[in-house]
């Protein structure tokens, strides 16, 4: 009987211990994220937020997440770019663009107010006749495969007009209307667009060969860090409210009056 009792105490005790182990640390919060600010300050002008970098690390006894960002305004059709430096953020909304590295995240253009990522560009420039036109994709010389060659051929890329910093900061990859077209189906259901999801590896954001290259830095940083992995498996462990951000509803639309 005493063997019993014992052993129930050490199950107990090894459960409450288990259970210290995964209380979830405090966060720096913000009371307002700079997304919300800037929608304020930017009102009636054109203009989009991309993430440009994200990072998790500590501030005193608590978890801090933050997040760069690139602010595109569009003035008289060019381009000014704003790049910012890091902004504390809450956790939430952390977790919620986790997956949007280097996209949209918040944008408005012709007076539509957008807070569901997108990749730059789709919403307002890319597709817009006043900026440029759809036309068949190059051969690939280097691509010995005549089903590979067939498919890029068929395909149609956006060729924008002008070839000045608009379109050079905006376009540093192919945007391809089998892209466009996707994009536009899920934005009208108030979803994120990431493109063709193979192995594990999307079209476009965090998941994306092209920002595994373009920013190798983030990608070290964030296997390298222990209060990340540390935020990661406990995340893994538990449902999120964000998760499934290629689903993820948002509210849209315009200033009003």
């Amino acid at each position: 009987m005493r063997t019993l009792k014992h052993l129930s105490f050490v199950t107990l005790a090894c459960m409450i211990m288990m259970s210290c182990g995964n209380t979830e640390r405090e966060s720096v919060k913000v009371s307002e994220e700079y997304s919300e600010q800037l929608i304020r300050d930017m009102r009636n002008k054109d203009f989009s937020l991309v993430l440009n970098d994200m990072n998790v690390s500590e501030q005193g006894d608590r978890m801090l997440f933050q997040h760069k960002y690139h602010v595109l305004k569009v003035e008289k059709d060019s381009l000014l770019v704003d790049s910012l430096d890091w902004k504390p953020v809450n956790k939430g909304f952390f977790e919620k663009h986790e997956n949007d590295l280097g996209m949209e995240i918040v944008s408005n253009h012709n007076n539509k107010l957008s807070r569901v990522a997108k990749p730059v560009g789709f919403d307002w420039a890319v597709g817009n006749s006043k900026y440029g036109e759809w036309e068949a994709a190059k051969k690939d010389s280097t691509n010995t495969n005549s089903t590979a060659r067939s498919s890029t051929n068929n395909r149609r890329v956006w060729r924008p007009y002008s070839s000045g910093l608009f379109w050079y900061w905006m376009l540093r990859r192919p945007a391809y209307q089998r892209d466009y077209v996707g994009h536009r189906a899920y934005s009208s259901a108030g979803r994120t667009y990431y493109g063709n999801n193979t192995g594990g590896t999307s079209t476009y954001g965090t998941n994306s060969a092209y920002q595994k290259t373009k920013r190798a830095s983030f990608f070290t940083r964030r296997s390298s860090s222990k209060t990340w992995n540390s935020f990661s498996s406990r995340k893994g462990a538990s449902s999120s409210r964000y998760d499934g951000a290629s689903s993820t509803r948002s509210r849209s639309g315009g200033y009003g009056k």
